[in-house]
């Protein structure tokens, strides 16, 4: 499911609901005082067996509009965010 802002008078935030693992899932939401900022708070509300277990937040900075939302779409592609999210829900790892 994608509600997205795809011009400059839709609205933010943009939204999306990502399979992690089996049953594990998070709601991404973009957000941003507006379109033209380049800053962006990138919130993810994690579920599991759709029960909610947690919420961590990430600030992107420098990205436009495009970029923030390919992030935002496409977590499981930033190994980055998928070892901060990994270490929010289980603990630091090894």
């Amino acid at each position: 499911m994608t509600m997205k802002a795809g011009t400059s008078t839709d609205l933010l935030p943009f939204t999306r609901i990502t399979r992690l693992e089996d049953k594990l899932k998070a709601v991404t939401i973009l957000k941003s005082e507006s379109q033209e900022d380049s800053n962006w708070e990138l919130v993810v509300k994690l579920f599991y067996e759709q029960q909610p277990v947690g919420v961590i937040s990430f600030t992107l900075r420098g990205y436009c509009l495009e970029e923030a939302e390919y992030m935002a779409g496409h977590i499981k592609d930033h190994p980055h965010l998928m070892r901060e999210i990994d270490e929010f829900l289980w603990g630091e790892s090894d």
